[in-house]
């Protein structure tokens, strides 16, 4: 699906009841109810659906979510949010707001008490959005498809393909578990307070790798290190990727058929995948 950009024509009225944003913890609210509620339909939530929302802010995403979902779990570290919500008028029933931080969360226990694999939707701080991006990367197997709003540039970096620009560890892990899609970017104007940058409304629908890898840990930990000094060449990027020695690196790169020559930014998913097995033989 080709991305576009969403212009607002007004605003929601009585915007300036909302409580104030805590810039510390990174809170930029969606206001516009139009956008609101295209996010809603892109997501593809049908009736019946069960959805975990993570960060739900002053609630108008959450209560629009809670219109077609048969349940709606929001996870709020701001309890401030939580009693504005329950203030503001009342809660409909298929709302579950739980006071908790979304990088401490297990989907692995939300699935389980659940009983099925999830829904997530979110407006991610730009701060932890690489965290939370991984994080559910580490807990794809419980989850069907993530929909999240983030910062254009980190889209950006996870749409990449190999030998672009901003090709790297983002592009890398996130596409080895998942299918992503750009759905659409939301100028500032739509957030209270406005973002200093344009963001992404981006589709993760998590499916087994083509080719898995043997551990995935340590899958993470040889793309960091391959881009951590993306200019130098693979074998100079790779010394003190422990344990192993450099003919050792050099054994797997010639198994996977890999130029030493060649630098991390040219290397598809497929090599990384190779090459992690091929040292892990």
């Amino acid at each position: 699906m080709a991305s576009m950009t969403w212009i607002p024509r007004k605003r929601r009225p009585g915007i300036h009841r909302l409580p104030l944003a805590r810039r510390f913890l990174g809170q930029n609210f969606l206001i516009h109810q139009g956008t609101i509620r295209t996010i809603v339909r892109l997501s593809g939530i049908r009736p019946g659906d069960r959805v975990v929302e993570l960060g739900t802010g002053p609630g108008l995403l959450t209560r629009e979510l809670a219109k077609v979902a048969s349940r709606v779990i929001g996870i709020e570290i701001d309890k401030r949010l939580i009693d504005w919500m329950s203030e503001d008028g009342p809660i409909p029933r298929n709302i579950e707001l739980r006071h908790s931080d979304m990088l401490k969360t297990s989907f692995q226990d939300m699935a389980r008490e659940q009983g099925s694999s999830l829904k997530v939707i979110g407006n991610l701080p730009y701060s932890i959005s690489s965290q939370i991006i991984f994080k559910l990367l580490e807990e794809a197997i419980y989850i069907d498809w993530a929909v999240l709003m983030l910062q254009r540039e980190v889209a950006d970096r996870i749409l990449s393909p190999p030998g672009g620009r901003v090709y790297g560890i983002l592009s890398v892990i996130t596409r080895y578990r998942a299918e992503v899609t750009r759905l659409m970017d939301v100028p500032p104007v739509l957030f209270c307070p406005p973002p200093q940058v344009t963001s992404s409304l981006i589709r993760m629908d998590f499916r087994p790798p083509s080719t898995a890898v043997r551990d995935f840990a340590f899958f993470k930990r040889l793309v960091r290190q391959a881009f951590q000094q993306r200019r130098k060449k693979l074998i100079n990027a790779l010394k003190g990727l422990v344990p192993f020695s450099q003919d050792e690196i050099i054994h797997g790169l010639d198994v996977c058929g890999i130029d030493p020559g060649y630098r991390a930014e040219v290397l598809d998913i497929g090599d990384f995948v190779c090459l992690a097995n091929a040292l892990l033989s």
